[in-house]
C-alpha cells in the first residue's frame, strides 16, 4: 500500500529533559488532515537526536517524516512492512484477542440491590447507610435548635 502525503508542518514539545513529543500535520492526496506523533530523543538546544514511532505500524511513515521538509510531498510504501507485521500481529492485539469476555465478571454487579431477595445479601452495608442517615439527621438537629436559640 503506497500512500502520498504532503507535511503541512510540524510541533515539537519538550515533555521531560531529554524526551519530546512531535506531532506532525500531514495531508493526502484527496485533502484529508493527518496528525501523526512520535517520541523524539532531545540533544543539546533540544535539537532531534532520534525519532520513534508511538505505534509500531506507523514506522515507515515516521522514517520518512524524520527528513522531510515542511511543503514536502512524501510517499510512504508500507507493502512490505505490512507483509512482515500484518494487522493483529502485534502482542497487544494477541492479547486482547485471548482475552475471553464470557468469562468476565462485572466487580459491580455483586454490589447492586436488584430486588427484594438481594436485601438479606446486603443487610451490612444497608444498615451502615442507615445508620449514618440517622447520625446526620441528629447532627442537623442539634445544629438548627443552636442556630435558632441565640447562644
Amino acid at each position: 500500500m503506497v500512500i502520498n502525503y504532503t507535511l503541512k508542518n510540524y510541533q515539537l514539545r519538550e515533555t521531560t529533559r531529554g524526551k519530546g513529543i512531535i506531532k506532525y500535520l500531514l495531508v493526502d492526496e484527496q485533502g484529508k488532515k493527518r496528525i501523526v506523533s512520535a517520541i523524539a530523543n532531545l540533544g543539546f538546544g533540544n535539537k532531534v537526536k532520534s525519532i520513534h514511532p508511538i505505534h509500531h505500524r506507523e514506522t515507515p511513515l515516521i522514517d520518512v517524516l524524520a527528513k522531510a521538509e515542511i511543503n514536502e510531498k512524501i510517499t510512504v510504501d508500507f507493502t512490505e512492512y505490512n507483509n512482515k507485521y500484518p494487522r493483529g500481529s502485534s502482542v497487544e492485539a494477541r492479547k486482547i484477542e485471548a482475552v475471553r469476555t464470557d468469562k468476565i465478571k462485572d466487580p459491580y454487579e455483586d454490589s447492586l440491590i436488584s430486588d427484594f431477595e438481594s436485601i438479606p445479601k446486603h443487610k451490612f452495608r444497608l444498615l451502615k447507610l442507615l445508620l449514618a442517615s440517622v447520625l446526620a439527621v441528629i447532627a442537623m438537629l442539634f445544629v438548627i435548635n443552636g442556630f435558632f436559640s441565640g447562644e
